[in-house]
């Protein structure tokens, strides 16, 4: 990052300034900026002459109405100036996008590599993302960072993680960034929806994943709500539809009984009273053309879904954004189903002192818990379930936004 720092250093404390009011303020007038800044219009003219001279900003002539005589210009960041690579690696391939700031593709490109971990893997990377920026044309002298995400994130433990960013770094002078893809979904997300600030993130892939943003960035914690226990042993389920007591004692790869993992993956959805389809749009099919067992085996689902959507909220009290395999195929009416049932859970879920605590049923692998995620405040109004965009590209834009939040945090800092 300090190559990016020193970029913004190279401003005087009004250029400075004047850039920070731009970035927050798109489109803003030369009056407007002097009136905020309380800087005389003299002065405001220096910092943008030498703002556009840097290529920070662009000017649209004539976009605001006049009273008379010539129309005031706007100003706003020039987005272009801030190129970020994101790389996905899944399956042995490795995917590439570069994006802008405001997360619009430029180019993009997908190469066969070893498999994740082997001893070429980390090279072969390395090279391939320094072939993708030579081949893309990228001006490296807006090339802001690299961001990389993995989809297998039990492949990512810190020793993997490290080396892939050591052998990055070696080959390419730009910051690197290496994370779990549902965190790159989750950057995403904020993205995609500037007004989400704080949230709980579910990801209803095959293998169950999630995350938490707050303060509009992905939070980079050990707290995962697939394995919180969902229907723990000691609590009596009555409130919702389990298909047995059987189904109660499956154990998750976490070594936990009960997991939200088991309950709300894709995989438990397809897999359960024996139905066996091969993905969920065909799933949902049979459900839409009213077929009676694929509708009471969603119904079920949906029962877990909102069990654990309505422990989150009681424990922080954010909106949820459902993504996946699952979400993607979810209508309106199927959120609105969602909703109404989260609902349903308060009243029951809170009667009694002790129901309250047990009904929660929040342990996570290890000593931490949802309820350590501290910082993440509350929204005050409705409880809140969202639908993630699902588009084929969100974890690998992500990754890429992530590097271009941390430029921007860069020309923002005072």
């Amino acid at each position: 990052m300090n190559a990016q720092r020193l970029n913004s250093k190279r401003l005087s404390h009004t250029e400075h300034a004047v850039l920070r009011t731009i970035i927050t303020h798109e489109g803003i007038s030369r009056a407007h900026l002097a009136e905020k800044l309380n800087i005389s219009m003299p002065t405001i003219a220096s910092a943008l002459k030498r703002l556009h001279e840097l290529r920070y900003v662009t000017q649209s002539h004539g976009v605001f109405n006049s009273t008379g005589g010539r129309r005031p210009d706007a100003y706003a960041f020039a987005y272009s100036r801030c190129i970020c690579v994101g790389v996905l690696v899944r399956k042995g391939t490795a995917h590439f996008v570069s994006t802008n700031l405001r997360g619009d593709v430029g180019s993009r490109q997908s190469v066969s590599l070893d498999s994740f971990g082997a001893s070429d893997f980390y090279d072969g990377l390395a090279l391939a993302i320094e072939s993708f920026i030579e081949s893309s044309q990228i001006d490296t002298r807006h090339l802001r960072g690299i961001g990389v995400t993995v989809a297998s994130h039990a492949a990512l433990d810190e020793a993997s993680e490290a080396r892939l960013r050591r052998t990055i770094e070696s080959r390419l002078s730009y910051p690197v960034r290496i994370m779990r893809e549902p965190f790159a979904l989750a950057a995403a997300e904020t993205l995609f929806n500037p007004g989400i600030t704080d949230a709980a993130c579910l990801y209803l892939n095959a293998t169950m994943s999630s995350a938490f943003i707050r303060g509009g960035r992905y939070m980079r914690s050990a707290v995962f709500a697939e394995h919180t226990r969902l229907y723990p042993a000691v609590f009596a389920v009555s409130s919702v539809s389990v298909a047995s007591s059987a189904e109660l004692r499956q154990r998750c790869e976490c070594g936990q009984y009960g997991c939200a993992q088991l309950y709300c993956s894709s995989q438990a959805l397809l897999s359960a009273l024996g139905i066996r389809d091969a993905h969920v749009r065909e799933f949902i099919d049979h459900v839409r053309d009213g077929d009676y067992t694929h509708a009471k085996v969603l119904s079920n689902y949906m029962d877990s879904l909102a069990l654990l959507i309505h422990n989150i909220q009681m424990i922080v009290n954010v909106p949820v954004i459902l993504g996946g395999e699952v979400a993607r195929y979810l209508d309106s009416s199927d959120l609105s189903d969602i909703r109404a049932r989260v609902r349903a859970l308060a009243p029951k879920m809170l009667a009694g002192s002790a129901g309250a605590a047990g009904a929660v049923g929040m342990g996570v692998t290890g000593a931490a818990s949802v309820s350590s995620v501290s910082g993440v405040s509350s929204v005050s109004g409705t409880r809140m379930v969202i639908k993630s965009q699902c588009t084929p590209e969100q974890a690998i834009i992500g990754a890429a936004y992530v590097l271009a939040q941390d430029y921007l945090d860069s020309l923002l800092a005072v």
